[in-house]
């Protein structure tokens, strides 16, 4: 199968290393839906002809304002790349739907050829609606106590580790998805991606509109994800929220498959490599780390690996079937790099997962007794002339001279930098304590809420004194809850620096504020 590489922005195509045998004819698959009164499981075998088959993929975005909903999207993608290998092999259509960023796509094959078409009308052959109630608790955050995401718009492209294939289409268009699939004499429908109680049931093209145009849909209930919650408290993972909206849909008659696991008996997925991981909750990573400034409860779940033990670590190793053993959620209370896989009779099932719990202070900062931006800064000592610097820090204001915002407050106090940059000031034997909080400067959330834009902000601040290190922040993202500052200053210290500085990406959009900051004098 040959591939198309898309640039980082857009998708990068992985080399699939699995030999797919090739098949003709029918395929039988064993379904299941729910009584709505008793929810007794009700199986059936059902044959397709895969001819007359499609797999619609929704959304499956390369980031989400959630970081705990964004890693649960990537955690699905290797068993997702080698389900719509053998659905391609058995002669399925694959046509991917994501939906906001569809013409991020443009002039791609995929792309160009569903646009092209000259669209038919979608039909209402089944009149109403799905009879479906989710009743799943919801939100606006999977990651549960403590720092909420704040909602942004910031993906720009699907997950960049997805594999598209020539022939795949793409659309996110109601009438187009019906022309494309009339065309194509195409009748049933297998769904899966992202969020199964919002986007797959209820987007342009989705379930709700292509069954009410009469083709037989279902749910690959292994390749989905609904939106729903986190409560450790009563023991609530968003595992068990998706299942209850799998549930919700079978009661209402739609069958729902585990893809893989029909792939498997009928001899298609001839590969022992593991394409599942561990899955954490609340789930950071390095470069978008779970803030915190006391404890968390984090979940270890492995849904689709029955019987395999969960091992851990917490030092960062790679995890061993030696490692310790997962029998109950984890109490977090340091700044911790959380490992995990699965394991059966001391084999690795699982690919390694990795989590990364940033700890800041328990308690803000004071206001300081003397604010930065009263005083003159010098952008380097020695230079002295402010115009070798990169960029002008702004007084007052953010560096684009609007209002300093951070996770949704307005600061009147504080100066906006572009990274990377840094300002530096004289210490005077009275200064005691360095004090501040910092965090991404949130104003292009003011535009539709950063639809694109959000993903890239990125920044690491930091402290240093007579060039020693004093205090670092993680990596900075849109929406984190800004970090805490209160650096002790030396007696007969001379220089303290204050810096933003980019996560590696130089990107244009990484605009960080320090704010309420300055010194204590007292």
């Amino acid at each position: 199968m040959s591939k198309i590489i898309l640039s980082t922005f857009i998708i990068a195509a992985l080399c699939m290393t699995t030999a797919v045998r090739s098949h003709a004819g029918d395929i039988t698959l064993n379904c299941e839906t729910r009584n709505p009164v008793t929810g007794e499981v009700i199986r059936k075998a059902t044959t397709l002809d895969p001819s007359k088959t499609a797999v619609i993929v929704i959304d499956m975005w390369n980031s989400h304002w959630c970081m705990t909903a964004s890693e649960r999207v990537s955690a699905m993608v290797p068993r997702m790349n080698q389900a719509l290998t053998i659905a391609r092999e058995l002669g399925m259509q694959i046509i991917w739907n994501p939906s906001d960023v569809v013409t991020a796509y443009s002039g791609y094959p995929q792309y160009e050829k569903a646009v092209a078409v000259e669209h038919l009308k979608t039909p209402v052959v089944r009149e109403g609606s799905i009879d479906v109630t989710f009743t799943a608790p919801g939100g606006h955050c999977l990651c549960g106590p403590g720092f909420p995401c704040h909602v942004n718009y910031g993906w720009d492209g699907m997950n960049p580790d997805l594999v598209i294939g020539d022939d795949d289409l793409m659309s996110s268009s109601t009438d187009e998805i019906y022309t494309l699939l009339t065309e194509r004499g195409i009748t049933g429908i297998i769904y899966m991606g992202v969020h199964t109680n919002i986007c797959v049931f209820g987007k342009p093209g989705a379930l709700s509109d292509m069954w009410k145009a009469g083709f037989d849909c279902m749910l690959a209930r292994d390749l989905n994800d609904a939106f729903t919650t986190y409560d450790p408290g009563k023991g609530y993972t968003p595992d068990m929220g998706t299942t209850e909206t799998d549930e919700n849909l079978q009661k209402a008659g739609i069958p729902t498959i585990n893809m893989g696991e029909e792939f498997r008996k009928a001899g298609l997925w001839n590969s022992e490599a593991p394409v599942d991981y561990v899955r954490f909750t609340p789930w950071g990573k390095p470069e978008r780390p779970y803030i915190m400034d006391n404890a968390t409860t984090v979940t270890l779940t492995a849904p689709w690996l029955d019987g395999a033990d969960i091992r851990y670590t917490t030092d960062g190793s790679e995890p061993t079937s030696k490692s310790t053993l997962y029998t109950a959620p984890l109490n977090i209370s340091e700044t911790t790099t959380l490992r995990a896989a699965a394991f059966r009779k001391g084999k690795q099932v699982s690919l390694a997962s990795l989590s990364y719990y940033a700890k800041m202070a328990a308690q803000l900062p004071p206001k300081p007794d003397i604010y930065l931006e009263d005083l003159n800064y010098i952008v380097n000592a020695y230079l002295k002339r402010v115009d070798f610097c990169l960029w002008y820090p702004q007084k007052w204001k953010s560096f684009e001279g609007k209002p300093l915002r951070v996770c949704g407050k307005t600061y009147a106090h504080g100066m906006g930098f572009r990274a990377p940059s840094s300002v530096q000031y004289e210490i005077k034997p009275e200064y005691k304590r360095f004090v501040a909080l910092a965090g991404i400067d949130e104003n292009m959330l003011s535009q539709n809420n950063g639809r694109f834009l959000a993903i890239n902000s990125s920044v690491v601040f930091s402290v240093f004194i007579d060039g020693v290190k004093m205090a670092e922040s993680p990596v900075m993202r849109m929406s984190h809850e800004p970090w805490r500052f209160d650096v002790a200053i030396p007696e007969g210290s001379r220089l303290i620096n204050i810096i933003c500085m980019d996560a590696g990406s130089r990107n244009i959009l990484d605009y960080g504020n320090w704010v309420d900051a300055g010194f204590i004098t007292q």
